[in-house]
């Protein structure tokens, strides 16, 4: 039988509530990719028919284990328990936006790997896959007109989004909701807004997250209908996604000179194609997670 281990959120609650500690850091982002991705991995996961468990407990012999965790290495003795109780053990590795820890002690335990933001090392990998990082739970495509050129929705660190909002502040109309560091409770937009405001953009600009090249904000627009324009650092998604449509620039001041010419024949022409490649992908990636823990 297949059975399904949401484990991010499973570690000691800390006694300290000190941000900077590691322990304290550790346990808040395991309850947030709980919250913000339990709707893009139960998308990937559609095909397939399986339990899921509350309690390691209900494991039998013989099982076949998804498990979708981050973290993991603090959890090295459950991987060696999960190795010996399952007959395969299949991981959905979140977060370790940094890549630079050594997790092959725990991926050596698995069957399988699928994790997100990827780094050299992961590609090409026979025992593993990248795994878009996706978009966060609630957000929905919404019959709307497209009022807003552009839109804005996050944290203006780093001095490229500083300069995206530069190059764009005169392009109107536009949306934009700034805030004083990622997930700030006290200040953000809820899923039900931002899936209004972003479908009602016509582009997206999505800059680089704080330490790796993918955010959420990419698969947002997707999934809306926006047109996502990307930092072309790397070349990271035409690695990810070879052939993709995205608009892609180096400097802001290409996307600005996009977004004020182009027609409405070709930004009909180019929604069109993002909307057909991003549901022939998500359709894509959950063929091969189906065949890769079913066969």
């Amino acid at each position: 039988m297949i059975k399904l281990f949401w484990n991010t959120q499973n570690l000691i609650k800390p006694k300290s509530s000190d941000p900077n500690r590691k322990d304290v850091f550790n346990y808040n982002w395991g309850n947030y990719h709980k919250v913000s991705s339990n709707n893009w991995i139960f998308l990937l996961l559609n095909k397939i028919k399986y339990e899921i468990i509350l309690d390691l407990d209900k494991i039998e012999k013989n099982d076949t284990l998804i498990i979708i965790d981050s973290s993991i290495e603090k959890k090295k003795d459950l991987y060696l328990k999960l190795r010996v109780l399952c007959s395969k053990l299949f991981l959905f590795h979140l977060g370790d936006e940094t890549g630079m820890l050594d997790h092959s002690t725990v991926y050596n335990n698995c069957d399988y790997v699928w994790r997100a933001f990827c780094t050299n090392k992961y590609f090409n990998n026979n025992n593993l896959s990248c795994l878009p990082i996706g978009f966060k739970s609630g957000i929905s495509h919404r019959k709307k007109e497209r009022k807003f050129i552009w839109n804005f929705i996050g944290t203006p660190h780093k001095s490229s989004r500083h300069d995206l909002l530069h190059n764009f502040s005169e392009i109107k109309p536009f949306f934009s909701f700034k805030t004083k560091r990622f997930n700030d409770k006290n200040k953000m937009i809820e899923a039900e807004e931002m899936s209004e405001v972003l479908s009602s953009t016509i582009f997206s600009p999505c800059p680089n997250g704080f330490v790796h090249p993918e955010t959420y904000r990419l698969y947002e627009a997707l999934e809306c209908g926006c047109i996502p324009i990307i930092e072309n650092t790397y070349k990271y998604y035409d690695r990810l996604f070879p052939n993709n449509p995205f608009l892609k620039i180096d400097k802001w001041i290409e996307a600005k000179k996009i977004v004020t010419s182009w027609d409405e024949e070709k930004i009909r022409k180019k929604r069109e194609e993002c909307e057909v490649w991003w549901n022939d992908y998500k359709s894509k990636l959950q063929n091969i997670i189906f065949e890769k823990i079913t066969k």
